[in-house]
């Protein structure tokens, strides 16, 4: 009974499975690579060298064309860059620290000078921390976001990056 009851819920569950439509950017000869799907904000630069935000309404797989919320269409080969507004991993822990890292030579300094008596100098006081947090912030907005350039060779084959349309429909 209970087999039977199992094995009729995997069947309605794969009946009602929905395949799904991707933008995938990746590097080739890598894994890396980054997903969108219907839905998802994307921002890229056309031939014209204008740079578009969109949002994706649907990603036709055998035309290659992108349709968005706005009643709009994009072929992919027309799309020569491509910007990810997702941070690189490393810089905003790194920002963070080099902020952190400030405060506190802010109050170890404030505590060596009252303890030793001498007056406080305020060079030896705001240099380190000034400059500890300029620099963390400067690598949290510098490296803010990411521009995919999309080269192409005399062939029309894609050099480093590429952006495909993927269908992942159940049949």
């Amino acid at each position: 009974m209970q087999r039977t009851i199992l094995s009729l819920a995997f069947t309605l569950l794969t009946s009602l499975a929905f395949g799904q439509k991707y933008l995938q950017l990746e590097r080739l000869h890598s894994t890396k690579t980054k997903k969108y799907q219907p839905g998802d904000e994307i921002t890229f630069l056309l031939n014209n060298g204008q740079w578009y935000t969109r949002v994706i309404d649907d990603i036709h797989y055998e035309r290659q064309f992108l349709y968005f919320a706005n009643g709009g269409h994009v072929d992919l080969d027309s799309i020569v860059a491509f910007r990810s507004y997702t941070p690189a991993k490393w810089s905003r822990p790194l920002g963070n620290q080099m902020i952190n890292f400030s405060a506190v030579w802010l109050l170890y300094t404030l505590v060596d000078q009252a303890v030793a008596g001498d007056g406080f100098n305020t060079g030896v006081l705001l240099t380190v921390p000034v400059t500890s947090s300029g620099l963390g912030l400067a690598l949290k907005k510098l490296f803010k976001h990411r521009t995919y350039r999309i080269h192409r060779n005399r062939d029309g084959e894609v050099t480093k990056w590429r952006l495909r349309a993927l269908d992942l429909t159940v049949q």
